[in-house]
């Protein structure tokens, strides 16, 4: 049996083995356009977890776990537009559209004084809600393994995803392949996120991403990489409390990058690009201390 053939064996086991406990709910925004969030916690500062690129709420599990008895915090993710249990739309697929959503989201839940979280191109959601709609609702900001600038001419000594020439192909490769060969390439992507790469764990991050359709993902993987919110992110310096935290290699990088430009900000260094979800005491670690200065 090959890999691939591994992998879809172990998703029915996937699926149920790695199932968040939490309560999960649906918000209608629009005539066509529902989110599916879930949420732990009964604090009066809710915390916003807001999922990477064709991912979804599942992989905070293990932070809506960490403050299911939370009397302080109230810890909420959602699928984005087009990913997870939110509506697939036809349109919409860009971030100053995700800002929008982000913000009817808050809107419906009727939440302010929020810690926004967002992991991977979810750091684009929380920012360009911050470039639409300013910080006055927002106590703390949270990035986990994202980049405020996708593209740069080196992204090798950059905070950046993609060069702008795409000379390593890394930019085609996320725009392609989803199109191309949506399963061969939900296992590549699971790969290149776990630092566990058992047939479980490959198969539970596929699944996920397999349920953003490839259309949609070559959308917002181009989407993303025009997105320049470094002067959004930078002015939010002295303001709100900053917390970056990304995977070991990129650790001296954004170090560096914060110290320059946003020097408050605490930067965290750990594993691979699903850190959160594979260490999560280290994690929630940090993110508790972090917390600990949100006034």
């Amino acid at each position: 049996m090959g890999q691939l053939a591994r992998v879809f064996a172990a998703a029915a086991v996937a699926a149920t083995a790695f199932a968040p406990a939490a309560g999960a709910d649906y918000v209608k925004i629009s005539d066509s356009f529902t989110i599916h969030y879930e949420q732990s916690g009964t604090g009066e500062i809710p915390i916003v977890f807001v999922p990477g690129w064709t991912m979804s709420t599942k992989v905070y599990a293990r932070q809506l776990e960490h403050f299911a008895s939370s009397e302080r915090f109230r810890a909420i993710t959602y699928d984005p537009r087009g990913q997870g249990l939110s509506t697939k739309t036809v349109e919409g697929h860009f971030y100053q559209q995700h800002g929008r959503d982000l913000a009817a989201f808050l809107n419906r839940l009727e939440l302010s004084g929020v810690v926004l979280a967002g992991w991977s191109y979810g750091a684009l959601d929380v920012l360009s809600y911050i470039n639409q709609f300013g910080a006055e609702r927002v106590k703390g900001v949270v990035l986990i393994d994202g980049t405020p600038r996708s593209s740069g001419a080196d992204n090798t000594t950059e905070w950046v995803w993609y060069r702008k020439d795409d000379s390593d192909g890394f930019r085609q490769w996320f725009t392609m392949s989803p199109l191309e060969d949506r399963a061969s390439f939900g296992l590549e992507f699971a790969k290149w996120m776990l630092e566990d790469q058992s047939p479980e764990k490959l198969a539970w991050a596929a699944d996920i991403s397999s349920q953003t359709p490839g259309t949609v993902a070559a959308l917002l993987n181009e989407a993303g990489a025009y997105l320049d919110y470094s002067e959004d992110l930078v002015a939010l310096e002295g303001k709100v409390p900053l917390l970056y935290v990304v995977r070991e290699e990129w650790g001296e990088l954004v170090g560096d990058w914060a110290a320059q430009h946003t020097p408050s900000a605490e930067v965290a260094a750990m594993g691979k690009h699903l850190m959160f979800w594979e260490r999560p005491a280290e994690f929630n670690a940090v993110l508790d201390r972090f917390l600990a200065g949100v006034k």
